[in-house]
């Protein structure tokens, strides 16, 4: 009988771990804990679980290097069953998205569930669109619906067709083109408006690869971003401009 699961994550913008929440609610329901491990602040695992759910954003068609870097040095080998989830704009899964399960299949791990999640889409002032307020509030409001049902999918075993012999070789180069691309992403598009900012240093703790330094309400980008967006998304005052004009920001606490 499963009384205890982890739910593993990196989340941006919070997308994947607003996900993760819903996990520990809809399986909460049926009197199993679930422990939250944001990756960014958990640098192991120090518990014994009796399975694993496992959420990452999709950067360029994959999952970011960092998330993935966390799971070969701190989940160990076993056969514990999992649930793998992955949130984007995109509504549907694509077949080749098996990078995590890989991952936990070659420490021995049972992939029951491996699935993509629609969330509103986050890297639209590049070339997507923002949604508007009221489709992001539909799409959101459909979540706890859809993680309920794959959480019960999961303890009555209804398995994803996991295609383990799909290549992912494709979608591996796109994204290491992109990390090329976005190491200097922030130092070249964004700023910082002084009278919106707090000196709070959000961006700076929370960045996930230590690319920010904010003295003085004087902001610093390194060569180091991933694209993450969670710098520009997650300002409480909206004072990081792009490309020094104000922009439009996502924050999931709005339409939730």
């Amino acid at each position: 009988m499963l009384k205890t699961g982890a739910a593993i994550f990196f989340s941006g913008t919070g997308n994947t771990k607003h996900i993760a929440k819903l996990f520990k609610k809809s399986f909460e329901k049926e009197n199993i804990n679930i422990d939250l491990i944001d990756i960014q602040k958990n640098d192991s695992i120090n518990k014994e679980y009796d399975f694993f759910i496992v959420g990452s954003p999709i950067h360029a068609e994959m999952t970011p290097k960092i998330l993935l870097d966390w799971i070969n040095k701190n989940i160990k080998a076993d056969s514990k069953k999992c649930i793998v989830y992955y949130t984007l704009a995109d509504k549907n899964h694509r077949e080749n998205r098996t990078y995590i399960a890989k991952a936990l299949k070659n420490k021995g791990f049972d992939v029951v569930i491996n699935t993509s999640i629609q969330m509103p889409n986050n890297y639209y002032h590049v070339i997507f669109k923002r949604e508007t307020d009221e489709e992001m509030k539909q799409i959101l409001a459909t979540k706890e619906n859809e993680v309920e049902n794959i959480a019960k999918d999961f303890l009555k075993e209804n398995r994803s067709d996991i295609n383990y012999k799909k290549s992912t070789l494709g979608p591996k180069l796109v994204y290491d083109s992109f990390l090329i691309y976005a190491k200097k992403y922030a130092k070249r598009n964004f700023s910082i408006d002084k009278e919106k900012c707090i000196n709070c240093k959000i961006c700076q703790e929370q960045c996930p690869t230590k690319n920010i330094v904010m003295k003085d309400k004087e902001i610093e980008f390194f060569n180091k971003c991933i694209g993450c967006e969670k710098c520009i998304h997650r300002c409480p005052t909206d004072a990081i401009l792009y490309k020094k004009k104000p922009f439009e920001t996502y924050k999931i606490e709005d339409y939730i």
